[in-house]
Parts: C-alpha cells; structure tokens; sequence
C-alpha cells in the first residue's frame, strides 16, 4: 500500500514580513538613487574675446559730461577682464581723439580697418552710456485720495563689437532701466520738490546695473546636471 505525501502548509507573509519586504524595495530604490548625482557644468560665454588677440576699446560717449563716461568705461573694462580673464584690452582713447588721429569725421568700417592698420588690433569695442537728470515720479490714485512719489535716475546703455579685418560688426547689446533715488515732497501749492541723498554713490549703483546687464554675453553660465556614477 503506497503511502502518501505529506503535504506542508504554504505560510504567507504576515503583516511583518510585508513591512520588511517594502522596507527593502524601499532602501533598493534608495540605493539605486544613490547613483546618481549632481555636478557643475560650465556653459562657455556667447561671445569670446579671447578669440581676438588684442582688443581695442573706445572711451564710451554720452551725457552728463561730468565725468561719467570715463569712469563707466574703467568700470566696463573691469567687468569685461572679470568675465574673461586674460583677454587682452587696449584703451584707445576718446571718440573724437581717434578720428582725429585717423583724420576721419565718423567711425565707419573703413576707420575700424584703418584702427586695425594703426595699432594691430584684431577687434574694437565702442558704446553709449546716458543718465538722465533726477526726476519726480508722483503717481495719484484713481480717487485722488493719495499720491505716492520718487524721485528717479533713467539710464541707458549700448555697446558695439567690430572685427578690424572687415569692420563688419559681430556683436551689439543694450540695457536700461529707471532706479529710484530718493523721495519727493510736495509743496503746499501742488508742486512736487525732489529731494535725494548720496547721488554719487547710487549713480555707481546705476552704471554698473548697466554694464553687468550688457555684458551678459561674455560671461560663462553654470548650469546643474545629473549624471550617473
């Protein structure tokens, strides 16, 4: 007579077992994760100055003539070798001071050519930079029941990048902007009165908002990444 089998129980995971099963999926996943992880990476500037082995910069034109523009070009100089350092600047001179040297009345391609011939230049950078006059800002509300009011400071500032090889230009940028420089009182008769403290230290302020804005392009840009062990 043939004896059966005997037959064991099937056990099925009780609610212990169930918590450490998904514990363990859990930490896998984890653990995979784990793997991968975050780094760096440097995106080069859109415009590199370095390409140039000498580049040649204008004093900066505008208003007011109080100095302005020549302490906004040192300022665009610094930025310009802090964004790429290395890259080598010569400082021309004023606009008229160098069409007068070329005995041109305008700076054309054909006085970007002849700046090239002059100096060995490869490149020359030229730009524009205003600042307007303190001026109130008085804003009434819909029911003439209050009136707010400052006093600001509009600015503007273009730049140009030319090749003294074709005197074509490879590269143009502008900034502007409105800051607020003070508070402005009103009068008993309506008028508005501006007043402002510090000028000269938040026209710094101003200038280099505008500089930093146009030299976006020669600046590297970082971006995160992931990336797998």
């Amino acid at each position: 007579m043939r004896s059966m089998p005997i037959l064991k129980p099937i056990r099925t995971a009780g609610p212990g077992l169930l918590r450490l099963a998904i514990l363990a999926l859990v930490s896998t996943g984890l653990l995979f994760a784990g793997c991968s992880k975050t780094v760096v990476v440097t995106i080069p500037p859109k415009v590199d100055l370095k390409a140039y082995k000498t580049v040649g910069v204008i004093e900066l034109s505008g208003k007011p003539d109080d100095g302005l523009t020549r302490d906004a070009t040192q300022k665009f100089f610094g930025n310009l070798q802090g964004a790429q350092p290395g890259v080598r600047l010569l400082e021309l001179g004023s606009r008229e001071s160098v069409l007068k040297d070329l005995g041109r009345s305008d700076l054309d391609f054909q006085a970007i050519r002849a700046l090239g011939e002059k100096y060995g230049i490869d490149a020359v950078l030229t730009g524009n930079i205003e600042l307007s006059d303190v001026r109130p800002d008085v804003n009434f509300s819909g029911g003439l029941t209050s009136v707010s009011a400052q006093a600001k400071i509009d600015g503007k500032m273009n730049a140009k990048l030319w090749e003294t090889a074709s005197g074509a230009s490879v590269w143009s940028n502008s900034s502007w902007g409105s800051w607020s420089v003070g508070g402005v009182k009103l009068t008993n008769g309506g008028m508005p009165s501006v007043g402002y403290k510090n000028p000269k230290e938040k026209r710094d302020e101003i200038v280099m908002a505008l500089i930093k804005a146009l030299n976006h392009d020669f600046w590297p840009t970082y971006q995160k990444r992931k990336v797998k062990d």
